[in-house]
């Protein structure tokens, strides 16, 4: 992703434009999969969970579902609307929203937290990944849970804070892949993706790339994830 993309990423009226476009992408892939099996298997019942950059709540719901009681930060009202109609689609009406970005909440509303997580998220914000993920070691939850695409190097995981340490981490590929219906989807998707029309060298280029299958026309991706989780003291809070 170039960097013209990434500043572009990191503003809010970008995934209101975008919330369309990660529908389609997340109604064809697997990628949290992992990310939610790795919840649901750390997290009880009964946790106070604030979910950074919730988006259309793929990890918030289930977390609902199981009976915590979590707080999703989302300041993108086309991702909160994808968020408040799969909330409906699975009967969950208990779930609190807060349309704040992250650095605009103050500490002293971050007491008493099980788990603070955020997936893919930090980076985005106006603070940066570094303070964004400070930030979160300073408002003290039991645990804190963050999945990044960022290299090894980025994230620090050897990194300390505190009186928190590191539970576990988990480095992995999974497919990212991108299913459209139309050429003239694609084309569109990807003028968006870079601020202008497309030119016919760059159109002929990413339809060269296109496979068929499933009555889907598909961009196949690769995503590289890491997975690190903190613990408070002796690890995961009890």
């Amino acid at each position: 992703m170039t960097n013209t993309i990434c500043k572009r990423a990191a503003t809010v009226q970008f995934w209101d434009d975008y919330a369309k476009w990660y529908k389609l992408w997340i109604e064809h892939n697997s990628y949290h999969n992992k990310i939610i099996d790795a919840l649901t298997t750390m997290v009880e019942p009964g946790w106070k969970v604030l979910d950074i950059g919730a988006g259309n709540g793929i990890l918030s719901l289930p977390l609902c579902a199981i009976g915590c009681d979590v707080t999703a930060i989302e300041p993108s009202v086309g991702m909160r609307n994808l968020l408040y109609e799969d909330a409906f689609n699975r009967g969950i009406d208990w779930i609190n929203v807060d349309e704040r970005r992250w650095e605009d909440i103050p500490l002293f509303e971050l007491k008493n937290y099980d788990l603070i997580v955020a997936c893919n998220s930090l980076h985005l914000t106006g603070m940066g990944f570094k303070q964004a993920l400070e930030k979160i070691f300073h408002a003290k939850p039991k645990n804190v849970f963050v999945i990044t695409e960022l290299g090894t190097p980025e994230i620090k995981v050897k990194w300390q804070y505190g009186d928190y340490t590191m539970v576990f981490t988990k480095c992995y590929e999974t497919e990212s892949s991108f299913a459209y219906h139309t050429t003239e989807e694609v084309e569109e998707y990807w003028s968006f993706i870079k601020g202008r029309r497309l030119n016919e060298f760059e159109v002929q280029g990413i339809k060269s790339r296109v496979v068929f299958d499933e009555e889907h026309m598909w961009l196949k991706d690769i995503a590289h994830v890491g997975m690190y989780w903190w613990g408070r003291g002796n690890g995961k809070a009890e």
